[in-house]
């Protein structure tokens, strides 16, 4: 029926389809129409520089809010692109590709790392923050006057979602971030000229961007949507805006997941009212039921793993590897092992995941304890991932179900590799293990011959959730950190299963999103975080208690660290990068490791809670 809308009078292409505009068009068959194509001011000697493969597109709110375009695949395009940014007076820009997708290029770099000029514009790359999955970056174009006048200057946003594939969809959750972030900083800084949004080829991407967007306006001026009109309006503002019932389908999940959870952030200093508000029955069984509600939409909104999406931990050879043969790692998220050992068949196997952090992707890697006959593998783990820290989050337990993996003293062999304790200490809540592991001669080649881990034991652990004052995250030696160094991973493993993990993990990329933007996103990020790691596992906050544990554990933070409370709202823009960070993915066991990344030297830190 979309498809059926086109109105014959708009979707003419004439200029578009003349031939001395066609080296502009790297895809022929998305073509703006006439009626709405952007027009650029003609430069002199170049009489078809009035064109760009560019279409106005309005919003339910605003006539001309966006402008889709395709992606920069040459030079001479990327001139062209500056000058469309200036002219239209835009200072932002949503960019929906990967610059490489499946071994080829689908869209030029046409920003630079520093400074460079693009005919009379010169673009100048001032700040860049990354994320998981998606980077910001602030931009000055400043027009040089070719007649020797003033020039003008101005800075504009660049957001690059890096999570959109070819053929694919994207993380819900990590668009719907996108998209706030978006119109965040839009409605912090207003400008007259449209939105710029571009994919590879100016079409289905940008069309379902342009949908969330417009409904999601709608929505919070008049509580309501409406997906199929919007649709039938893109489809008649440019080609190839609504290109399958698959895209169709996703824009309605994107909306139902946004108005479902709540995307809007909350003030750290917000914590302390919500935790007062325990203290009062009445408000306490508020507090109760809102915390019931929130952990039940958690758990529904958390996406299922059939069999065949891990068919890895299900093959035969594997099946004795795992603790739970129904809790295994989906294939597309478990870290594959290289180094040769051990007698199975397939030695790339171990039920781990690799969970993504705040800025970074497979920041974290959460696995179960080891069973005798997994300890070579767990040691591969660490070797082939070169991960530098370790925390365990569970007792030790029956030896024989629960084999020890770290000694206090000495060295160890585990398969091909051989774990010298170069340091072991004792502090009130836990344990400290300096230790190298080195590769034995006649290994398989490839890899460097030595890393050392730091590895971390929580001591004892409790079916409950442990006090603030004896979370890690709080009690842990000054020269160790929670954040992971910038190509190393950490590791993390309770024998309960990857609940404790997500305990760990999760207030640990809530720190990292609050050092960068002073604000704490309670239910978005603990939804964010539970499906990350629950997408490619198992659940792994399903209690209750250990739900609203979070939200003490931010508090407590937030009540600890006086630098935090001088900063409670910074502006968007600020001019602070900050450090990249990563999220890893874990599949539930009997027992998980929580690592944590941490280079020092040649040594890896291995810390058990």
């Amino acid at each position: 029926m979309i498809k059926k809308s086109l109105d014959p009078q708009k979707t003419r292409t004439d200029v578009a389809s003349q031939k001395e505009v066609s080296d502009r068009n790297p895809y022929p068959d998305i073509l703006p129409y006439d009626y709405n194509r952007v027009v650029l001011p003609r430069l002199p000697g170049d009489p078809q520089s009035h064109y760009c493969n560019a279409s106005y597109v309005n919003s339910w709110l605003q006539d001309r809010a966006y402008v889709v375009t395709q992606s920069v695949k040459s030079k001479p395009a990327n001139v062209e692109f500056w000058r469309m940014v200036w002219e239209l007076g835009s200072n932002c820009i949503v960019m929906l590709t990967k610059v490489f997708d499946f071994m080829r290029v689908m869209c030029l770099q046409y920003w630079p790392l520093t400074k460079f000029l693009f005919g009379q514009i010169e673009v100048e790359t001032l700040e860049t923050k990354t994320y998981a999955h998606y980077v910001i970056r602030t931009i000055r174009l400043t027009r040089i006057s070719s007649d020797g006048g003033q020039d003008e200057s101005r800075i504009i946003k660049h957001f690059h979602f890096t999570e959109w594939e070819l053929d694919s969809f994207p993380y819900i959750s990590a668009f719907i971030e996108l998209r706030r972030r978006v119109r965040q900083f839009i409605e912090k800084n207003p400008s007259e000229g449209p939105l710029i949004v571009h994919c590879s080829n100016g079409a289905g991407r940008s069309g379902a961007f342009l949908a969330v967007d417009a409904n999601l306006q709608l929505l919070k001026r008049d509580n309501q949507i409406d997906v199929y009109d919007y649709c039938r309006q893109l489809n008649n503002a440019r080609q190839g805006l609504v290109e399958s019932v698959e895209q169709y389908q996703f824009i309605y999940d994107v909306l139902a997941e946004a108005v479902l959870c709540n995307v809007e952030p909350i003030a750290m200093h917000e914590l302390k009212e919500r935790s007062s508000m325990y203290k009062a029955k009445k408000d306490r069984q508020t507090m109760e039921g809102q915390d019931t509600h929130e952990n039940k939409l958690l758990c529904a909104l958390t996406p299922s793993l059939r069999i065949g999406d891990c068919a890895g931990g299900h093959r035969l050879e594997n099946r004795g590897k795992n603790r739970d043969v129904m809790v295994v790692p989906p294939d597309h998220a478990r870290p594959y092992l290289q180094t040769l050992h051990g007698e199975s068949k397939d030695y790339t196997y171990i039920n781990a995941v690799e969970v993504d952090g705040f800025t970074r992707k497979a920041e974290w890697i959460v696995t179960e304890w080891p069973k005798s006959a997994t300890l070579d593998s767990f040691w591969t783990l660490v070797f082939d991932h070169s991960s530098h820290t370790i925390v365990n989050l569970s007792n030790q337990g029956n030896h024989k179900t629960y084999p020890p993996f770290i000694h206090n003293k000495g060295r160890q062999t585990y398969g091909p590799f051989v774990v010298e304790i170069l340091n072991y200490h004792q502090y009130p809540s836990m344990t400290s293990h300096m230790v190298k592991v080195v590769k034995r001669s006649g290994s398989s080649p490839g890899q460097s011959p030595s890393g050392s881990p730091r590895f971390f034991r929580r001591k004892p652990s409790t079916p409950k959730p442990p006090t603030l004052d004896g979370h890690p995250i709080f009690n842990r030696p000054n020269n160790v950190s929670f954040r992971l160094s910038s190509k190393y991973k950490g590791r993390v493993r309770p024998k309960g299963g990857y609940k404790k993990a997500e305990v760990t993990i999760d207030p640990n990329d809530k720190f990292a999103e609050r050092s960068d933007e002073n604000l704490e996103k309670i239910l978005r990020k603990k939804k964010n975080a539970k499906q990350d790691v629950q997408k490619d596992a198992v659940r792994q906050v399903d209690r209750l208690d250990e739900y609203k544990y979070l939200y003490d554990l931010m508090l407590h933070w937030y009540m600890t660290n006086p630098e935090y409370r001088s900063l409670e709202l910074p502006p968007e823009n600020s001019s602070s990068a900050s450090p990249n960070h990563q999220q890893s993915n874990a599949a539930d066991g009997n027992s998980t490791v929580v690592s944590v990344n941490h280079h020092d030297g040649n040594h890896v830190a291995t810390t058990a809670f």
